[in-house]
């Protein structure tokens, strides 16, 4: 039998230590966003991909080298954490453009279950994606390096810039560009979620509802073939100031919402470059 005097000496091995996390710098999230913009815009190049990529292909493609990375390197403040309890009250005003485009794609003859089942297929991916990109890995990136209201603008900008593609390689440029200003209401939108719950969780089931929402109503218009005026003026101008029209008391109270940024009161917040801000 073995005494006490005949224990191994030293202390019990407990296998290798967890590597510490650390945040993305902004290079590497320039980096990723250049390798990201690549793969969801890949059938843009048709030269590169001869049209192969079918959707949903390119955004399932980005979502998974985002995850990846995210395994890979264990970065910090992505905000993939549970939301604050309590904070997705503040929402309201977001919330109730939901039920308007409900009731818009029904008011214009709604959309078949095939359609809507393939769309929704879409968006989660879509929303999978650009949430981690730029709410869960640019902001803290750009945020660690700029001053809060800086950080802010430059993600959404970035987000509404590559929201450009979307009509503009086809030519219709009146219809990108204003889809791309709409886009940076709403991100500001979803960077306030994230910045007030502190999790990325609501920012994402948001942004899917919001595209099944917006997409199904320009499906429902489609297949109607006509629709009141303001929706349907091709005339750039008047798309650009319709679009804006729309989201804008949205972006107004997301901008509100997010005036205490900076004083570390934020959750979803990250220390500055002079280290205010809230916790990681």
């Amino acid at each position: 039998m073995q005494g006490p005097s005949d224990e191994p000496r030293g202390p019990a091995w407990r296998g290798r230590p967890a590597r510490p996390r650390r945040p993305l710098g902004l290079p590497g999230a320039l980096a990723l966003l250049g390798l990201w913009t690549f793969a969801t815009l890949a059938n843009a190049f048709p030269g590169l991909t001869g049209g192969a990529l079918l959707s949903p292909l390119p955004q399932v493609l980005a979502t998974l080298i985002l995850l990846a990375s995210l395994a890979i390197f264990r970065w910090s403040d992505t905000a993939l954490a549970l939301p604050v309890p309590g904070t997705w009250r503040l929402f309201w005003l977001p919330y109730l453009y939901l039920p308007l485009f409900a009731a818009g794609i029904w008011s214009f003859g709604g959309i078949p279950a095939s359609l809507l089942i393939a769309l929704a297929a879409a968006m989660v991916w879509v929303a999978l994606s650009e949430e981690l990109m730029f709410r869960g890995l640019l902001f803290p990136a750009l945020r660690r390096r700029f001053r809060p209201w800086a950080a802010i603008w430059l993600t959404s900008l970035l987000f509404g810039a590559v929201h450009l593609g979307n009509g503009w390689i086809e030519g219709a440029h009146g219809l990108a560009l204003g889809q791309s200003l709409a886009a940076v209401s709403t991100g500001l939108v979803l960077l306030a979620m994230r910045l007030r719950t502190g999790s990325l969780w609501l920012p994402m089931l948001y942004h899917f509802l919001w595209n099944i929402g917006s997409f199904g109503l320009d499906a429902a218009l489609a297949r109607q073939g006509n629709g009141p005026d303001w929706l349907t003026d091709p005339n750039p101008l008047v798309r650009i100031a319709v679009s804006l029209g729309l989201v804008l008391p949205n972006g107004l109270y997301a901008l509100w919402l997010m005036r205490g940024v900076g004083r570390g009161d934020l959750p979803g917040d990250v220390p500055g470059p002079n280290r205010e801000g809230g916790s990681r």
